[in-house]
């Protein structure tokens, strides 16, 4: 039962990323025909002197701290040299857990949002602490985030995989966000980060050994807690884990590893809740009708991109009176409402046009190098927080350099960050693909894999069509990557 699945899962995701791969190096060649055509050229060289190339890697590899230094050099330009710092969501929540919003209004959106209530706690919390260094703080936690993800994983490739893995899970990581701006956003998709990194390296090192560890589950069952907080799809990685022990026919490593885990996760996301429940620093409005649930995101997830707010928001004001369409928390949000809209337009969908949507939401979810980094000039945001040092910078030749090229999206030069970045994610893809061309029976490495299409499958049906909603299963997309390239350079070795 184990081998046939996985060798059902490996073939689906062949096809799957076989079309990621298509739709990387089309968004590369839309970007700039010639600039594909040079990667092509350029990547036929390196082939001809791979002995070099791995050389050069190697190299670095070498001398990862520098390599650390480099890419945190590298995230300091981006923040002294930003302008906008936070925007929209993540925006709201930071001006209203700063007092910069009314209370109403915070209050108004966290009842309609109540997923971000766990952030802006958080960040209230700091606020008491450090009042108006608070920003600082929050960038200093995010640049903690970013770094120590890239440490977790590679110590997770060294103990439980090999030295190889670790190291190219670390570049590929380091490419992807290191040496990006998401690390000025502060907001759940960074904080999550270490929390997921750990998910994956407790898990890896329970597969690895024969007995359980209530120390590594009861750590497991504090990291996914801590990760579900800020990204409730952390339960994919555990749920896969699971799944892995479970077709494995592991039935007492499963039961004993699934009591231990219940009891730790319990524990933590229950205290969690009750500090959300008596908290005071926010009034939350109990009424379902006004919260988002998880209906809200399935319906979202319909409309044909998989992220059109304005026209689930449409559909959901068909049911309320028309003279409550203006006001904020109007109960459109109710479940029969939510219910009544999914049934429209699973209805209105044929199987083609379905079809084309989930080609559409897939396409837009997998193509983008910058994974969807889409900071604009601030004139052009509705919800910003500006930085304080940009008065000091504004006029800084390097600073204008790196907002125009680095920063927004609608910049002068952004373009060649984009090519840049979509090379790099393409070499990621291509790791992908190999890892599924061929089936190796390895729990860890099934683990990742499922994982993966989990997390597919995920955007599939609940919002997605961002490459944004990738960061919540880079830990695991890094390592899949890995053990492609990793199965290529070994191929190579042996010839």
């Amino acid at each position: 039962m184990y081998r046939y699945f996985f060798s059902i899962l490996q073939k689906c995701m062949l096809v799957l990323t076989i079309f990621w791969l298509g739709t990387a190096l089309y968004f590369l060649f839309n970007l700039s025909w010639l600039a594909g055509l040079a990667s092509l050229i350029f990547g036929f060289l390196a082939v001809r002197k791979r002995d070099w190339v791995k050389a050069c890697w190697r190299y670095l590899m070498a001398r990862k701290p520098w390599v650390m230094v480099a890419a945190l050099l590298f995230q300091l330009l981006v923040l002294f040299s930003a302008n906008l710092l936070v925007r929209s969501d993540a925006a709201v929540v930071l001006n209203g857990a700063l007092k910069i919003l009314p209370d109403l209004s915070i209050s108004s959106y966290l009842s309609r949002n109540p997923n971000n209530l766990s952030l802006f706690l958080a960040e209230r919390w700091l606020y008491h602490l450090f009042g108006e260094w608070t920003i600082w703080v929050l960038e200093a936690i995010g640049f903690i985030c970013m770094n120590a993800t890239a440490l977790i994983l590679y110590r997770a490739g060294k103990d439980f995989l090999d030295q190889q893995l670790a190291d190219m899970a670390f570049t590929f990581y380091m490419l992807m966000l290191g040496f990006s701006p998401y690390v000025i956003q502060t907001y759940t998709d960074v904080a999550g980060l270490p929390f997921l990194a750990l998910q994956v390296y407790l898990i890896l090192k329970a597969l690895q050994s024969e007995t359980v560890s209530w120390k590594n589950m009861f750590g497991l069952g504090l990291a996914a807690s801590l990760a579900f907080t800020f990204r409730p799809t952390a339960a994919i990685s555990i749920i896969a884990f699971f799944m892995v022990l479970l077709l494995k026919g592991n039935w007492k490593k499963l039961m004993l590893s699934f009591s231990l885990f219940l009891i730790s996760f319990g524990l933590f996301y229950g205290g969690k809740t009750i500090i959300e429940q008596e908290q005071r620093e926010v009034i939350i409005m109990q009424d379902e009708a006004l919260a988002k649930s998880w209906l809200t995101f399935i319906n979202l997830g319909l409309t044909y991109t998989g992220t059109d707010q304005e026209d689930m928001k449409a559909g959901l004001l068909t049911y309320i009176d028309e003279d409550l369409h203006t006001v904020y928390n109007n109960g459109m949000f109710a479940n029969k409402n939510e219910w009544a809209e999914i049934k429209r337009r699973l209805s209105e969908y044929t199987v083609w046009t379905f079809a084309q949507h989930l080609v559409v939401k897939l396409n837009n979810t997998l193509y983008d190098g910058t994974l969807n980094w889409i900071y604009r000039s601030p004139e052009l945001e509705k919800t910003t927080y500006i930085s304080p040092l940009y008065p000091l910078t504004q006029n800084n030749v390097l600073a204008q350099w790196v907002r125009e090229t680095i920063l927004e999206k609608d910049g002068e030069n952004f373009k060649v960050y984009q090519l840049v970045k979509q090379i790099c994610w393409i070499l990621l893809v291509i790791g992908l693909v190999y890892s599924v061309t061929h089936y190796v029976p390895d729990e860890r490495r099934q683990f990742v894999i499922l994982t993966v299409f989990g997390g597919i499958l995920f955007l599939m049906i609940f919002e997605g069509g961002k490459a944004r909603y990738l960061l919540q299963f880079l830990p695991q997309i890094v390592f899949m990557a890995a053990f492609g390239w990793s199965d290529l350079v070994k191929k190579e070795g042996r010839k």
